[in-house]
């Protein structure tokens, strides 16, 4: 019995590409497990933009301004932009108020990815840092959370610190970007 079940997981493996074969094998379960390797390829191969997962299993992100699970397509150049917060071109913070900073801080995101090529859409990971959060602060950050995601926000980690690299700074938001190699169409093509 045991040789026939090597046997059958062995011609189920040489079907496989060595990285699922790698995560199948190294699975739980045999079934789940051998779906989701499959699945990742496909997606990968068949998806060009982010792919943005919030599955059953866990509770609805998105309602919170975040997704659980961002899977990058395997041909794109990725983008690394650094924290972003309330400064003017100067690089000064332009209030000492949360919200007016919040606000400035996602236009200059805008910009930055806008200088690179990116849409927001392109954006599969942030990460938030608040000095002295509070509940209340998720208000503003929410709205243009929405006014630049919609209902599909990047995966997040909000960090609450007790300070940020400038004495005024209040908030900051970083951000990787994936942006998906656009195909050759040849000489020919319309």
């Amino acid at each position: 019995m045991s040789q026939r079940i090597t046997s059958t997981v062995n011609s189920l493996v040489s079907k496989l590409s060595r990285r699922n074969a790698l995560l199948w094998l190294g699975g739980a379960g045999l079934g789940t497990t051998f779906i989701a390797g499959t699945q990742t390829e496909v997606n990968a191969q068949e998806k060009k933009d982010v792919e943005l997962v919030n599955p059953p299993t866990l509770y609805n992100a998105p309602q919170n301004g975040y997704s659980h699970i961002a899977v990058t397509p395997a041909k794109a150049k990725t983008v690394y932009i650094s924290g972003q917060f309330g400064s003017d071109l100067q690089g000064n913070v332009i209030s000492d108020d949360y919200e007016e900073q919040l606000v400035r801080a996602f236009q200059n995101l805008r910009f930055a990815l806008q200088a690179v090529g990116a849409r927001p859409e392109d954006v599969a990971k942030t990460t938030v840092l608040i000095v002295n959060h509070t509940q209340d602060k998720l208000i503003p950050l929410g709205r243009e959370i929405a006014n630049l995601w919609g209902n599909k926000p990047p995966a997040n980690t909000l960090i609450p610190v007790p300070r940020l690299a400038l004495d005024r700074m209040l908030f900051e938001i970083d951000a990787y970007a994936v942006i998906p190699e656009k195909p050759n169409k040849g000489m020919f093509s319309t």
